[in-house]
């Protein structure tokens, strides 16, 4: 697969379609979908969670969690996951924050830049 020259929310309605043709074969027709991609990473496990939805009037921040496992193996190659995001018709995603949480510590990273806790 080739390398995604994107990475994060994409606000582009262009951008976005080109995401949803290629890669949301199996989404909905006709259905509002929001397109996230991943920074790239070197975890081929894992799965991503939604932790926690901030509304303000039809804008939406997300709080995603990328959870591996103290036992899942993982790829060493780096690679992006490509999120799509079923939103109702007028609301939009604002802004997606990640974390990326294994057993010893915690990355968390959104539009602001990226950010290292223990």
């Amino acid at each position: 697969m080739e390398e995604l020259q994107h990475n994060g929310l994409i606000t582009d309605p262009k951008t976005k379609q080109i995401y949803i043709d290629k890669f949301g074969k199996n989404l909905i027709s006709g259905v509002d979908y929001q397109v996230y991609i991943s920074s790239k990473h070197g975890s081929g496990s894992g799965s991503y969670k939604v932790s926690e939805v901030a509304v303000t009037g039809q804008n939406m921040t997300l709080l995603i969690d990328f959870l591996v496992g103290d036992f899942e193996m993982g790829s060493a190659v780096m690679n992006q996951r490509i999120l799509f995001f079923k939103t109702e018709p007028g609301c939009k995603i604002v802004d997606v924050i990640t974390t990326k949480k294994t057993s010893n510590h915690k990355h968390i990273s959104g539009t602001n830049g990226y950010y290292y806790t223990t």
